[in-house]
């Protein structure tokens, strides 16, 4: 008996242990920075749809049966209408109200040096995609830095694992449906991965050494089922930055 007790006791030790080392190394972990980045797409039908416009039909005019006198205005007091008769109401200018100056200050961000987000938008502002699968090379780049190690990890901003019915909408769908629209890092890997959709803290793109400051291209590809139906759509990605503190 009294060995089994010392086993246990070991046993509860040696649990103690283990979830003091998990505590430790979570609270050595810590979010940063995080940048947001809107994805907006539209969508083509494709083939597009051919159609043809009816000439309007004519209208058929006739003459006013109850034809009456037309007040038009002339210089000075004097009216080409009968006198009498009062005259047509005309549009007088409103002076403008003196505008009220408004000053804008541009504070910069604070986590600019560790954490940033160097856009490279399409001409149109939207990328303008047809069905099937499209590939956009180096949609943006990101720039990570801390002097400690770190890690950078995204998530689709707004998804669930249930599928809630406000989230999740297309390209980045809710899981366990996969999301359509996917990323790559390819001074990292050439292979595309779906966007994580099973919510915060979401997957790792990618993790730092100490005081390493990296910048890296992010490709993006579409994919577009025949079931979509053409239109605007959003996607809005989250990149955070965890860091080992001190």
């Amino acid at each position: 008996m009294r060995l089994r007790g010392n086993v246990l006791a070991l046993l509860a030790l040696a649990v103690l242990a283990a979830l003091s080392v998990v505590s430790q190394a979570d609270a050595l972990t810590g979010l940063k920075a995080y940048k947001t980045v809107v994805i907006t797409v539209q969508v083509t039908p494709s083939p597009a749809p051919v159609g043809w416009l009816a000439p309007a039909a004519k209208k058929q005019s006739y003459p006013d049966p109850f034809p009456r006198d037309v007040q038009i205005a002339s210089s000075g007091a004097v009216w080409d209408v009968a006198p009498g008769a009062a005259p047509m109401m005309i549009a007088q200018s409103v002076a403008q109200p003196t505008p009220v100056p408004v000053q804008f200050v541009a504070k910069p961000d604070p986590n600019a040096q560790f954490l940033r987000v160097i856009p490279h938008p399409p001409a149109a502002g939207q990328y303008n995609i047809p069905y099937g699968t499209s590939v956009f090379p180096c949609a943006f780049e990101i720039y990570t830095y801390y002097s400690n190690s770190y890690k950078l990890q995204d998530w689709g901003y707004g998804t669930t694992k249930t599928g809630g019915a406000n989230s999740g909408t297309f390209p980045i769908e809710n899981y366990p449906q996969n999301s359509y629209l996917s990323w790559a890092v390819p001074d990292f890997s050439p292979a595309y991965t779906a966007y994580w959709n099973q919510g915060a803290t979401g997957e790792t793109t990618w993790s730092g050494t100490v005081g390493q400051a990296q910048q890296h291209c992010v490709n993006l590809t579409f994919t577009v089922p025949n079931v979509q139906p053409p239109g605007l759509f959003t996607a809005t990605v989250q990149y955070s930055l965890y860091v080992t503190l001190p």
